[in-house]
């Protein structure tokens, strides 16, 4: 999965309210001749902002990056070899209020934002914190409910008997951070096993595993905004791998959101759900369906209407258009 990249523009941009900062990189590959938009990401627990670089820059993505300008956002204190962080980390809410500073600072007054998992969550947050800033918002393995007991219990036990230190990972935080990314990966495919790899190479090496283990944390102690989406105007598409571990609560945050919208077939038909069959980490097994749906939803909200559609995309919009409120139902069984 390691490529060669072209060096990008980096910018810190910092918050007096957390008093912590954003590390931004501007990945910006377009064709002065094309029309062209911006999309701001946002990384997983476990992550930093390579991983969609790394997306961006696949072969499948080339025409995607001629034509959008890339601003990849590492949350404080998970930015590559991160010094220690001196205060309790933020919640998932402030991570994502505090991201407007990302828009202002680069004087952008609208972009589209792309998260993953955690990142996803702070994603829909930003959305439904600053709609008129928000054109859509694009969630890989979105999860909007509260952690269960279980899991934030667990987590609470692992940091008293093992707490993370900045330069040792504790075995609780790599065993759920595998699980949460690879979930029921077939292990035998040697692109995963690649993955895996390069995935743990980067937490013992690149990590600051006491910041991450409060990142951890932060997320497990999220507020649940499944009860809020009607507060969440943005057009939305949602992808899940069918064997990752966050299936079935992706689907349940489509169901939530699925009810504040069955009434506007308008904002119903722009809400797509795409489940993508065999894989469980959709952006390091499938960035071709990531590709592809990201120029359905974007050309769907009004942008990049001159880029030619090649194929049709299986699986894009299939509960969005056959929704029946007893499929709906039968998500919270």
């Amino acid at each position: 999965m390691s490529q060669q990249h072209k060096e990008m523009k980096s910018v810190k941009v910092h918050s007096k309210i957390l008093n912590l900062d954003y590390t931004v990189f501007i990945q910006d590959e377009t064709c002065p001749s094309q029309q062209r938009c911006h999309i701001m990401t946002v990384h997983d627990v476990g992550c930093d902002y390579t991983s969609f670089q790394h997306l961006v820059s696949c072969p499948e993505m080339a025409e995607l990056k001629n034509r959008i300008i890339w601003i990849h956002v590492n949350l404080p204190g998970q930015e590559p070899n991160a010094a220690d962080l001196e205060r309790s980390y933020p919640t998932v809410q402030e991570l994502a209020q505090e991201l407007i500073l990302v828009l202002n600072h680069l004087n952008l007054h609208e972009v589209t934002v792309l998260g993953e998992g955690a990142g996803a969550n702070i994603a829909a947050r930003f959305a439904m914190q600053y709609p008129n800033r928000c054109l859509g918002v694009a969630l890989v393995h979105p999860t909007g409910a509260t952690a269960s007991f279980f899991q934030v219990f667990k987590e609470k036990i692992n940091h008293l008997l093992e707490p993370a230190r900045s330069h040792h990972m504790a075995e609780g935080d790599e065993a759920f951070l595998l699980w949460h990314r690879y979930g029921q990966s077939n292990m035998e495919n040697q692109l995963v096993q690649s993955n895996i790899k390069e995935f743990q190479d980067k937490l013992y090496h690149n990590r600051n595993a006491k910041n991450l283990s409060l990142f951890i944390e932060s997320f497990f102690n999220r507020t649940n905004i499944n009860e809020r989406l009607c507060e969440l105007h943005a057009d939305v598409l949602i992808v899940v791998g069918k064997k990752a571990s966050a299936e079935e609560e992706c689907k349940k945050f489509y169901r939530a959101l699925y009810d504040t919208r069955r009434d506007d077939m308008k904002k119903l038909t722009n809400s797509a759900l795409l489940e993508i069959d065999d894989v469980a980490d959709v952006i390091g097994e499938a960035p071709d369906k990531i590709a592809l749906a990201l120029q359905f939803f974007l050309q769907g909200i009004g942008l990049l209407p001159a880029m030619p559609m090649k194929k049709e995309l299986p699986g894009l919009g299939r509960m969005s258009k056959r929704f029946s409120m007893d499929e709906a139902n039968r998500l919270n069984h």
